[in-house]
């Protein structure tokens, strides 16, 4: 396939390679832009624009696409850090709620962490950013000329015969 003078092969491993390079199909980001302002982030998420956004470029895979997920990052880490304060400032009071009944909850600053801690884990593994991420990602790499247990296996078998 040929795109932008480039020679592209497809393995049937899923990889792609570049003929002429070794870098990616898409331009990396060298360095990390500023928020736009059309993502309306406050003060206190563009703090964390910056705090996420060195991390995910250290892995050298983002793309300006990628920016929505750092957007998506800073809003609720926000998000959890006002809720923690909040839990923090009212005490055991601010985790559950009793209502008249006698009935108890959870408060709602305890479902926003719950709610942040879900969306900061999807960013995180969309970027491998934690252990268990980046082991997720990782894949062996085997030379070509070696090979897998199974074709090992089927060699013999059709030897044998």
């Amino acid at each position: 396939m040929k795109q932008n003078n480039l020679t592209i092969a497809h393995k049937s491993d899923g990889h792609v390679e570049d003929s002429q390079s070794e870098q990616p199909l898409y331009e990396i980001l060298k360095g990390l832009p500023k928020p736009e302002a059309r993502f309306k982030l406050n003060a206190a998420q563009k703090k964390w624009w910056y705090w996420f956004g060195y991390e995910f470029i250290k892995t050298k895979q983002i793309s300006e696409l990628d920016l929505i997920h750092l957007q998506k990052a800073s809003f609720w880490m926000d998000a959890r850090c006002q809720a923690m304060f909040q839990i923090h400032k009212e005490g055991y009071d601010g985790l559950v709620q009793t209502f008249k009944s006698g009935a108890t909850n959870v408060t709602g600053h305890v479902s926003i962490i719950e709610k942040a801690d879900k969306h900061l884990d999807e960013v995180s593994a969309h970027f491998g950013l934690s252990i268990k991420d980046r082991m997720k990602i990782k894949t062996d790499v085997q030379p070509d000329n070696q090979l897998s247990l199974f074709d090992k296996v089927v060699q013999k078998l059709t030897a044998a015969q």
